[in-house]
């Protein structure tokens, strides 16, 4: 009892609220949903007078078998042959009953007693127009459903064949754009529709793109304002939307959102023409964007861990510079320390040929710190793209010569000999190429026995500075080239000072030349021996008068 006045109660404190309906004052497509019912097929004017022509000539072969003598039952196959006919030629079931008719009406009239009459004068005939009705419409029904039946499954074999082609193709695209172009190209073949679609850049719905059929509808009657409000909203929603839908039905497309669990990568629109799709179509179309965002998801997926193995990449590089670097670095420092403290406690003692030798090793030892920290900023500025070029007009001799002027004090127990062409001027960041000069002759006198004579040459050919570092040392072993420009790569030759070579300074003269639209390469020197090679882009000489 107490529940029912609860209940009362509840009822009484609502308020009162009137509800009115008020209908939508846009116009709705009026969308037809079509029928695939064999039966239900309009006939064409073709198909009208196919069926008039086949009987025609059904009706002049019967005339010409009453001429020979043949009997009724003959004739009646005939016709009934004009059906099966009709129904094969023709399109949907009504030309086949209508030619069942025809077929009596002309018996009837042309080939019965009297003639030109629907009158006969045979009792029996009445019954035979009536087997001959019956047998004409159940051929022709059985003739028609055949021929629906084998063109169902000719279609049914083009959208199969055109799903494993779409996932055929959409394995091979690479990049979102064209898994939407794979993806609008074969539902344009599969519906034969034109196909609008919206790809997502930046968190937002990017302009739309048509495909084009047969139909050649412009762009701005699918790709207008309205439209791509609808497709937003689809986007935004996840839903489908536009035609033949509950939600903004006055539009010219449905949009469906090609989408993978809660992520969306585009729209794609389909123009409806006041037709609905059928059941078999919308199913296969849903296959198909399915496979398009599983193809978009994957794309991405792969994006993500090709950008994640460079980040990883970039964490080992650092790692392994500063393990070169803390491992490398130590040496020279602590001889630099060492000798430091041998000649703060023991300068008085020691002589000067002594002292003289500990100053050369703290000087060599700081030189090389120097030179291995101006590469490692370099190569960290050029790999992060803040290092700046100041690109001037150069002369090659004068850049060489300059480049000599920094090389290590050792370069006087080698023969180093200059050849450089008058007036070459070439473009590029004069501070850098002597940097890579540096280290180009640097490295020969690292890994070549004292003695060995060093070229520099400079020269113009095929329209580009070359300017070349070579040696008559023992040479680079062959598995050693492949790998010689890249970094932290130092080899397994053993030379004097090879505790002192982070396997930057190669990587950086590549990296530089590159940059300067050049290009570095490592060649053999006759008879032993390796060759060093760079190009600069040439800069033209204006001579005034």
């Amino acid at each position: 009892m107490s529940l029912g006045i609860e209940e009362d109660n509840k009822k009484t404190d609502e308020p009162d609220i009137d509800i009115h309906i008020i209908p939508d004052t846009v116009k709705t497509g009026n969308y037809q949903k079509r029928s695939f019912t064999w039966y239900m097929e309009k006939p064409s004017a073709k198909d009208y007078f196919l069926t008039v022509f086949i009987f025609a000539v059904c009706t002049l072969i019967g005339l010409l078998f009453q001429k020979l003598d043949f009997t009724d039952t003959n004739i009646v196959t005939i016709y009934i042959l004009g059906v099966l006919l009709t129904s094969i030629v023709t399109d949907g079931y009504l030309c086949s009953v209508a030619g069942s008719f025809l077929s009596v009406f002309l018996f009837c009239f042309f080939l019965t007693e009297p003639r030109m009459s629907f009158q006969t004068y045979a009792v029996g005939y009445p019954v035979t127009f009536l087997i001959m009705l019956i047998s004409s419409v159940l051929t022709g029904a059985l003739a028609a459903k055949l021929k629906t039946h084998a063109k169902l499954s000719a279609q049914l074999a083009f959208r199969t064949q055109i799903l494993f082609d779409t996932d055929r193709l959409l394995q091979k695209a690479k990049g979102e754009i064209e898994i939407l172009d794979v993806t609008c190209t074969q539902l344009l073949r599969l519906l034969n529709r034109n196909i609008t679609a919206y790809v997502v850049e930046n968190g937002a719905l990017s302009e739309g793109k048509l495909f084009s059929g047969e139909e050649k509808e412009d762009a701005e009657d699918f790709l207008t304002p309205e439209e791509l409000k609808i497709a937003r909203w689809a986007y935004e929603n996840r839903q489908r939307a536009g035609a033949s839908t509950h939600h903004f039905p006055q539009a010219k497309c449905l949009y469906l959102a090609i989408r993978s669990g809660n992520n969306v990568y585009g729209v794609i629109g389909i123009p409806l023409q006041k037709e609905t799709l059928d059941s078999f179509e919308y199913s296969i179309l849903l296959s198909v964007i399915n496979e398009c965002a599983l193809a978009m998801e994957n794309a991405q997926n792969a994006m993500e861990k090709e950008k994640n193995a460079v980040i990883a990449k970039n964490e080992q590089l650092r790692a392994d510079l500063l393990r070169a670097i803390s491992h490398d670095l130590r040496t020279p420092l602590c001889s630099i320390s060492g000798n430091a403290d041998m000649l703060l406690s023991n300068s008085e003692r020691l002589d000067e040929a002594t002292k003289h030798q500990i100053y050369t090793d703290i000087y060599d030892d700081s030189e090389w710190l120097i030179g291995v920290v101006e590469n490692l900023l370099s190569i960290t500025r050029l790999n992060d793209g803040r290092l700046k070029f100041k690109f001037t007009d150069q002369l090659l001799d004068e850049v060489i010569a300059e480049a000599l002027r920094h090389i290590s004090r050792k370069h006087d127990d080698y023969k180093i000999v200059t050849d450089c062409e008058e007036l070459v001027l070439a473009r590029m960041d004069v501070r850098l190429i002597i940097q890579v000069l540096v280290n180009l002759i640097d490295n020969a006198i690292k890994y070549t026995p004292p003695g060995t004579v060093i070229s520099i040459r400079g020269t113009k050919t095929d329209g580009k500075a070359q300017i070349s570092v070579e040696d008559n040392g023992p040479g680079i072993p062959e598995e050693m080239k492949p790998h010689i420009f890249q970094m932290f790569y130092t080899g397994k030759t053993t030379v004097a000072d090879s505790h002192r070579s982070l396997g930057l300074g190669l990587a950086l003269c590549h990296s530089i030349i590159e940059s300067h639209d050049g290009t570095l390469i490592l060649t053999d020197h006759d008879p032993h021996g390796c060759n060093f090679t760079f190009t600069l882009p040439l800069s033209e000489v204006t001579l005034n008068e």
